[in-house]
């Protein structure tokens, strides 16, 4: 009895109370008022909320969990990804989060998480690229690869993370393993719920009987990594931007921030059978966005290891969607009616100016362009720029550059392009 005493109080002190006609809510120890819905998707919702102490704005994503295999963990590992790699000036950090019981009766072991971010009010990066379309503009392009540059460094601290280092240390490691027990915590709560509300006896041991999704594991990767050790991971969703408007690139001046955390999973991933080429592949298809996802997450082969290039090859589908307007890959398959995914898996892509044939993605800046379709041109992208997008888009993975061969690169070709005229970012 005092154990379910405890539970309701806990649930009254975290829980968000907006009841109709009430826009107020509450987040743990602290008090919001809603302002606006920014935006939602399957299970979750983001919404536009303003502290009452302060009327600093925030973005309150809210995450409904239906009992299920692991569906505190999968929603909580956004949290703990931002956990282990904060503080990075350049990666999303959480201010806050919550998890408490939906009070639903004909669901009993369902639960919504709450995550508190950051709010920026310049919007993401693909904002920027539809103004630009819409206004007949571009990106200045040594501030644009000045931006860039930033989410390159970003997807350094993933790819070269190294247990209990930078940039958080052991404290974020230990924060984070914390959200991950918390998460599994309130999975078997949700079990005992769900098992308790079907009249079952017996409460089986969830943490042996369902072994955490692949994609769900973030501290756990760890074990067996020494302190100091490599433990890689790859974001695999890297894109200007998403309908959520939770994408992962936002703008706060020329400052990114690496978001959506959701799709990070550990590298190397050896494909040791075809049930896990086949789970990864799925799993691609779900949290991968299509028109940046890397050849090798379509049809993923036993045998073959999906490693961190996957996000190279998706910064160079970004790097042009800013300079043209969208993916090369989107832009190439409304050019031919093809299916976009064939596109990929060909590499068969240009830059808007080159013309057909054996030149496609070289750059040979042919000014008679066919078919484009995007309405801007290309001719005015310099040729060092276009060589950073070249060497992303390279089919097999062992021929694009690794991180520190990217970042170098844009370095560059920042320090080569001359000052840029006109607006800001």
């Amino acid at each position: 009895m005092s154990q379910i005493i405890l539970d309701l109080l806990s649930s009254l002190s975290n829980c968000l109370f907006c009841f109709p006609g009430s826009p107020q809510l509450k987040v743990n120890n602290r008090s919001f008022k809603l302002q606006h819905l920014l935006g939602e998707g399957g299970f979750s919702y983001v919404y536009l909320v303003s502290d009452n102490s302060d009327q600093k704005l925030y973005a309150l994503k809210k995450i409904r969990c239906p009992f299920g295999q692991e569906s505190v963990s999968l929603a909580l590992k956004e949290v703990e990804a931002y956990t282990l790699f904060s503080p990075h000036p350049n990666i999303i950090h959480a201010i806050d989060h919550a998890v408490v019981s939906s009070g639903d009766r004909n669901d009993p072991g369902s639960k919504t998480v709450y995550i508190l971010l950051p709010y920026y009010r310049r919007g993401n990066l693909q904002d920027a690229i539809n103004a630009n379309l819409v206004n007949h503009t571009r990106f200045p392009e040594k501030r644009l690869m000045v931006l860039l540059l930033g989410v390159a460094r970003a997807l350094k601290a993933m790819h070269q993370y190294r247990v209990k280092g930078a940039p958080g240390g052991e404290a974020s490691q230990s924060k984070a393993k914390n959200v991950r027990r918390e998460a599994a915590e309130a999975d078997q709560d949700a079990a005992k719920k769900s098992k308790r509300r079907q009249g079952e006896e017996e409460i089986e041991d969830r943490d042996v009987e369902q072994e955490p999704l692949m994609e769900g594991e973030v501290t756990r990767s760890q074990e067996g990594v020494g302190e100091g050790e490599l433990r890689a991971y790859a974001h695999r969703d890297v894109k200007p931007g998403s309908a959520s408007l939770l994408c992962c690139t936002r703008m706060l001046g020329t400052t990114p921030i690496l978001m959506d955390l959701g799709s990070l999973a550990p590298s190397p991933t050896p494909i040791t059978s075809r049930s896990l080429a086949l789970q990864v592949q799925d799993q691609a298809a779900e949290h991968s966005t299509m028109p940046y996802r890397a050849p090798e997450l379509f049809d993923v082969k036993t045998g073959t290891v999906i490693d961190t290039k996957v996000d190279i090859w998706s910064f160079g589908c970004t790097l042009f969607a800013c300079l043209v307007g969208k993916s090369p890959f989107e832009m190439r398959s409304e050019e031919t009616g093809g299916s976009l995914s064939i596109c990929v898996l060909g590499g068969d892509w240009r830059f808007p100016d080159e013309g057909r044939g054996k030149d496609k993605g070289k750059g040979k800046n042919n000014a008679q362009a066919n078919g484009n379709n995007s309405g801007v041109s290309g001719e005015r992208i310099s040729e060092n720029v276009r060589e950073v997008v070249r060497k992303c888009l390279n089919v097999e993975p062992a021929e694009r550059p690794d991180i520190d061969e990217l970042i170098h690169m844009i370095e560059d070709v920042v320090a080569d392009l001359p000052e840029d005229d006109g607006p800001e970012l």
